[in-house]
């Protein structure tokens, strides 16, 4: 008791006053309750804090260690805050505790923080916006998903070296092998928690990264749980989860238990009480993601039981939203755009590791007409794409995924998977362009852009082809009018590679055909390249105007089936003229994978994307064959025809695209209808905006 009474006397008689010089601290009060067998992370304490302006606020407290217990919140206002009673929750009943301080009662903030929470657009609730204010939040950054090191010392570099590039987005999970999860420790830092309890060591770890955050302007996506936890298939961590009841004190006997046990529903929902609690104050924190791809859990997965996990996932967005005076956003992630998972959901996160990486970025499961909130890739990556391991290890493939998303339906672009290795590969300034052009450009801010793909005059010619989009990606079977002049509709990003084979009487989840109505300027030859196909066999037939052109079929264990090692090519004809040529899967025992159809026409080696209205335009532009080249080839000019362009006097501005520089704007004076423009030389990408 002596050492008790001599470490509070001091602070316990409430006439010191603490000031907060740092406009990003939050204000925080600290104090002991009287000491019970109950769990102190488990305690539903309650604070009120009165602020300068008179207004009382009531906050979570949260377990701070040693017997102390704390609550913070954002110091907003300049003058003194007081903390008022504190209180116990206990079932229905509230009791007021009566408290010793560590800390004084009063807080003086000198310098209030003015950094902005990002929100919904009350007015469109597809837009994000900072604070109550009309300026409109556009993220960009990465995916910097664990540390490479201590946690905090590396996030401190990497917010420091994203805010130095304007970049205002990155995406951290809670991760166990990062060190960055409250209750499952990263092996060989000791044995796992008690139930219930929390790593206090990981806690400070996060008050630096929430801290730094704050200070680089960068905004975090915050990932509470990842798939592999619940998944004994995808990346799976289950077998090693402290809960799984095959380890010492676990208790779930399988993954879908954690989505429906009444025990690991309070835990979770106590861990979640802590993260609000803690760091909840933060204006940093662009939202709590509740999993990463969820769709991989087992009872998804595997049992094709998702209403689970969607009443999961609303009960838990409704209990964060209890608890978190800030109001911060709630999301997720997993690919289905319309599941029940969504239903309570602030904004939509898909993810994207599709074959093209330049048209995969068009499409979207759902049509975003049909969507409420704001939606963007929260994960783009090069995992299926057609690179060898010196392109990919080279990041050359990184940056322009994002260039060709903003050029797409989608207002926000696609934030890069691969953020660590940007980073190794001295590939953030190229980022940090797509940022710059964002800005200065106001192109994510514009109403009523339309995506748009103008013809081009050019020299040099390359052979066209029908490529892969999608990789197992559930889209409704395309069927669209497909270009042979270069131009590149939005509706080439739902292309399948694999084509399915749907169960009768089901409905189909992945697309079994493409129908492409072509307009053959001469008798063509093509060939199919099929790459591989299911275990049971396959079928696969291209048909032209009705008639087959090829069709081939494997039996289950085929030694000739296809594979990524041994391509099967199947050659076939279409004349000249109009036509409807069809791919499809007719009843195949599995599915097969087609990564391409070539052809012997030739399209323009200068190929690009944009975005329109009849006063600005946005145009992405690269060489196709030299946009991941490892050396870039010989730079070739051409022009864009811009069709339909209205007269006036319109400002083209040139970008490069790997500094975020533009170039001396030139002012046109345009008679109307199809404006031709000069492209620069160019070996990879450039961009153009126009003003009228």
């Amino acid at each position: 008791m002596g050492m008790i009474s001599r470490r509070f006397l001091v602070v316990s008689l409430s006439i010191l006053i603490a000031t907060a010089c740092f406009a990003f601290s939050p204000v925080q009060f600290e104090f002991c309750l009287t000491a019970t067998n109950r769990n102190p992370f488990a305690r539903d304490v309650w604070a009120e804090v009165k602020t300068p302006s008179g207004k009382v606020l009531r906050l979570p407290v949260y377990y701070y260690g040693d017997n102390r217990f704390a609550v913070r919140t954002r110091s907003v206002e300049s003058g003194e805050y007081h903390l008022g009673i504190v209180t116990e929750k206990n079932g229905e009943d509230e009791t007021k505790l009566t408290v010793m301080m560590a800390s004084p009662l009063k807080v003086r903030v000198q310098k209030p923080q003015t950094r902005l929470q990002v929100s919904l657009d009350p007015s469109d609730h597809t837009r994000f916006i900072l604070g109550s204010s009309a300026a409109v939040y556009s993220p960009l950054g990465a995916n910097v998903a664990w540390a490479n090191g201590n946690p905090a010392k590396y996030y401190n570099q990497v917010f420091s070296q994203f805010a130095a590039e304007g970049l205002n987005w990155i995406r951290i999970w809670m991760a166990h092998w990062g060190g960055l999860n409250l209750d499952w420790r990263a092996n060989g830092t000791g044995n796992s928690l008690p139930l219930g309890q929390l790593d206090l060591r990981v806690a400070a770890d996060w008050d630096k990264i929430i801290s730094n955050a704050e200070h680089s302007g960068v905004y975090v996506q915050l990932v509470l749980q990842h798939h592999g936890q619940y998944s004994s298939g995808v990346n799976p961590n289950w077998a090693e989860n402290p809960w799984n009841a095959a380890n010492p004190g676990g208790f779930l006997k399988e993954p879908k238990d954690f989505f429906i046990s009444a025990q690991a529903l309070e835990l979770t929902k106590l861990k979640y009480r802590y993260i609000v609690a803690r760091w909840g104050y933060s204006p940093a924190i662009l939202a709590w993601e509740l999993f990463n791809e969820v769709h991989w859990v087992d009872p998804i997965n595997r049992e094709q039981n998702e209403s689970i996990v969607a009443q999961w996932h609303s009960q838990m967005a409704e209990y964060l939203r209890s608890v978190d005076h800030y109001d911060h956003l709630v999301t997720t992630s997993t690919e289905d755009l319309r599941s029940p998972i969504y239903a309570k959901m602030d904004y939509f996160q898909p993810h994207l590791y599709a074959y093209s990486l330049l048209t995969g970025p068009l499409s979207f499961h759902t049509p975003l007409s049909q969507l409420a909130h704001p939606v963007f890739y929260g994960e783009a990556g090069d995992d299926h794409a057609p690179l060898n391991d010196e392109q990919k290890n080279s990041g050359i493939a990184i940056v322009p995924p994002v260039w060709a998303s903003l050029m797409g339906p989608a207002r926000y672009p696609a934030q890069p998977w691969l953020g660590d290795k940007i980073i190794q590969t001295n590939r953030l300034t190229e980022l940090g362009a797509v940022a710059r052009f964002l800005k200065a450009s106001g192109l994510s801010n514009r109403q009523g852009l339309q995506p748009y793909s103008p013809q081009v005059e050019c020299a040099e010619q390359v052979p066209f082809v029908i490529e892969a989009s999608q990789v197992w990606q559930q889209r409704p079977s395309p069927e669209f009018t497909l270009p042979l002049d270069g131009r590149l509709p939005v509706e080439l990003g739902d292309i399948p590679r694999a084509f399915s084979n749907p169960k009768k009487g089901e409905p189909e989840r992945y697309p079994s055909r493409a129908i492409y109505h072509i307009e053959f300027p001469k008798d063509t030859k093509l060939q199919a390249r099929v790459t591989g196909s299911g275990g049971k066999g396959a079928n696969i037939r291209i048909s032209v105007s009705g008639k087959t052109a090829v069709e081939k079929s494997w039996t289950a264990g085929s030694i000739d089936a296809p594979s990524w090692d041994h391509p099967v090519e199947l050659a076939f004809t279409a004349p000249a003229g109009s036509h409807t040529l069809v791919v499809e899967n007719p009843g195949g025992a599995d599915w097969f994978q087609l990564d391409m159809i070539t052809t012997d026409l030739v399209v323009p080696v200068i190929a690009v994307l944009g975005k329109r209205s009849d006063n600005f335009m946005a145009l992405w532009v690269w060489h196709r064959t030299g946009i991941f080249a490892l050396q870039a080839p010989a730079p070739v000019s051409g022009a864009l025809l811009l069709d339909d362009v209205p007269a006036g006097k319109w400002t083209v501005t040139w970008w490069d695209t790997f500094k975020g520089v533009p170039a001396p704007a030139q002012e046109i004076d345009h008679g109307g209808g199809m404006l031709r423009l000069p492209v620069p030389a160019l070996n990879r990408h450039s961009a153009v905006v126009l003003t009228r």
